[in-house]
């Protein structure tokens, strides 16, 4: 199983980032999507980035997303930058 990914500022220039993940090999995959930024929230999009009520996309504590993917799906996530509190 593989994991791919695209990363990109969003077209709105909000601020946030579109992470694209897609699966390659034909298999299901899951991961831990981790940002190099605090993350505030996460949103599942459709590839034209907008959100999809019905998709869920949780941060963890640890300012964390778990991903799945099934074989060969495309999965566009949109995070909201936070802040560092300082």
């Amino acid at each position: 199983m593989c994991i791919r990914d695209r990363v990109k500022l969003a077209d709105d220039e909000s601020g946030d980032v579109v992470v694209r993940l897609y699966e390659s090999n034909g298999g299901r995959a899951r991961g831990v999507l981790r940002a190099g930024f605090p993350l505030a929230g996460a949103q599942v999009t459709d590839l034209l980035e907008r959100p999809l009520p019905d998709e869920r996309a949780e941060v963890d504590d640890q300012g964390a997303v778990a991903v799945s993917l099934r074989p060969f799906q495309v999965l566009t996530l949109r995070l909201r930058r936070g802040t560092t509190g300082r």
